[in-house]
Parts: C-alpha cells; sequence; structure tokens
C-alpha cells in the first residue's frame, strides 16, 4: 500500500524513495501552518533534523477516485526535531494523484490532535 511506504521512508529517512512518492509539485501545510516544499521536506530528512523513531497509525479511511486517492488519517509519532522532542498525535489528509505513470503525494494538511 502507498502509504505503508510513505510510513517507511519518512521513519528511515529513505529519502531516494520519499523522492519517488512525493510531487515535484507538492503543497504541504505542516502542523503549525507552514509551508514546506518537497525540496525542504527532502532536506530535513537528509540532514537529520527530523528524526522518526515510530509512527503509529491510530485510523485511515480512504477515498478514491479516477487518478486520485484522497486519505484522511491520524497518525502517533515519535521522534525528534531539531534535537529536541516532537512527539504527538497529527491528522493527516493527504491527497494522490497519477503523476505521469506512479501515484505521488500532491497534497498534505497536517493538525495536531489534541486529546478531549
Amino acid at each position: 500500500m502507498l502509504e505503508n511506504r510513505l510510513i517507511d521512508a519518512m521513519i528511515h529517512s529513505d529519502t531516494e524513495t520519499l523522492d519517488a512518492l512525493i510531487a515535484d509539485s507538492l503543497i504541504f501545510i505542516n502542523h503549525v501552518g507552514q509551508n514546506v516544499t518537497k525540496t525542504q521536506d527532502l532536506a530535513m530528512h537528509a540532514s537529520g533534523l527530523i528524526h522518526i523513531q515510530s509512527m503509529t497509525r491510530e485510523s485511515f479511511q480512504a477515498c478514491e477516485y479516477r487518478d486520485c486517492l484522497v486519505v484522511d488519517t491520524c497518525i502517533s509519532i515519535t521522534g525528534t526535531y531539531a534535537g529536541q522532542s516532537a512527539n504527538g498525535r497529527f491528522h493527516h489528509l493527504r491527497t494522490w494523484a497519477v503523476t505521469g505513470e506512479q501515484w505521488q503525494v500532491v497534497g498534505l494538511k497536517s493538525s495536531v490532535v489534541c486529546d478531549s
């Protein structure tokens, strides 16, 4: 499954796989409202700025359309950002599309999940 390949690549900072799975035209709004480009995202993984120890999917829903897949998921992440703890639960609304001959992430909106 595409989502499993993406999560595995994120955990291992596998920039080669991430490069293949993420469209050059990526629109990514992170959990603090910043627009992050594909180049920036890959650079954070390559440099070690982002270090993900584990990702656990808590929920998953997907709707497939012609050449498009919309994924709604909640993920618990354990890791660090710039050497500081960055653990949390995040809601991701991710859009995959067929670009050329392969599926790639073209859009992602991430937000922090607040426990009630």
